[in-house]
């Protein structure tokens, strides 16, 4: 199962709040609940020639909303192997990928709330934005969002555990709308069709 989120990642102040927004499936390749990791930027198969086009390449795609693409240019500036580092690009490219459900932006915009890289350091937005890269298939963000709450206060965890049973609940209930209407929709469907079963909406409301 494939998250992701509708709206920017705000971030929050000496725990007077949390941001919450709606999330939803997002469609790749024609499959709603699948993200596609194919590589789109090529920077480690080209040349230092051929460099600056890659990145341009890269740049377009990105701006056309290629999440793969998104992702690819913040590790790009992240890592700063063949590039000036800039850890505020990358922010910027993890933060749009991470919007969109990839799971590799997220983890990495989780760990970068969790050691204060280019945000302030927040402990309970970390552990939120790794817990959703968790769900979305990145096996790391698991135990590395096990290590953000051992470091979390009580009250911490207590809204941060909170806010993520309000995210996945308002994915439940769109993902149960969105199956009805194609129900609805269907030529051969039956009229006074059951409301759909989905999983419980219990799902990671709780810390591990």
């Amino acid at each position: 199962m494939s998250i992701s989120l509708r709206h920017p990642f705000l971030l929050v102040c000496m725990l007077t709040g949390l941001a919450s927004p709606a999330i939803s499936a997002q469609e790749q390749n024609g499959n709603p609940l699948l993200i596609s990791t194919d590589e789109r930027c090529a920077f480690n198969r080209v040349d230092d020639e051929s460099l600056e086009l890659a990145i341009e390449a890269c740049r377009t795609a990105a701006e056309e909303g290629d999440l793969q693409a998104q992702f690819e240019i913040g590790e790009f500036y992240y890592q700063g192997e063949r590039v000036e580092r800039d850890i505020e690009k990358a922010l910027e490219w993890f933060e749009q990928a991470s919007i969109q459900g990839h799971p590799g932006a997220q983890y990495q915009l989780g760990l970068m709330h969790f050691q204060g890289e280019g945000v302030t350091r927040n402990l309970p937005q970390a552990y939120i934005i790794l817990k959703m890269a968790a769900v979305n298939g990145e096996e790391a963000a698991m135990d590395a969002s096990d290590r953000v709450a051992l470091q979390m206060n009580e009250n911490e965890l207590t809204v941060a555990t909170h806010v993520l049973g309000t995210l996945f609940r308002d994915y439940l209930t769109q993902l149960r709308e969105e199956q009805l209407q194609e129900l609805q929709n269907s030529p051969a469907a039956p009229t006074g069709l059951p409301y759909p079963e989905t999983e419980s909406g219990a799902i990671m409301t709780e810390p591990r």
